[in-house]
């Protein structure tokens, strides 16, 4: 899968103008964001890489946005049990992370 639309949806989702400004004052474009994500929250950012994540949401709504949709989800999904789900629920979300790893 290219780049261009693997990360289209950022995109669709940030503006390609407000994603080029953050990724001009920073050096940290908002789909390396996206990617270092899971570090930063868990805390395994090397510093100067912490410190661009975080000059990047200084200068970003879209991704600070984005970070705070995460951890919302890390949180709901932390109270989820498997047997919460309903069966199609879970077969559906078996079937997109079969999809997503064997692209």
């Amino acid at each position: 899968m290219t780049d261009t639309r693997r990360f289209g949806w950022l995109r669709r989702l940030f503006g390609s103008r407000q994603a080029e400004v953050a990724s001009e004052e920073t050096g940290l474009a908002c789909r390396e964001l996206v990617e270092l994500v899971t570090s930063y929250l868990e805390r395994t950012l090397p510093e100067r890489e912490r410190s661009r994540f975080e000059a990047h949401l200084a200068v970003c709504p879209h991704c600070t946005q984005y970070l705070s949709q995460f951890r919302l989800t890390i949180r709901a999904t932390g109270r989820l049990k498997e047997a919460d789900l309903a069966p199609e629920a879970k077969e559906a979300l078996l079937g997109a992370f079969r999809s997503w790893k064997a692209s």
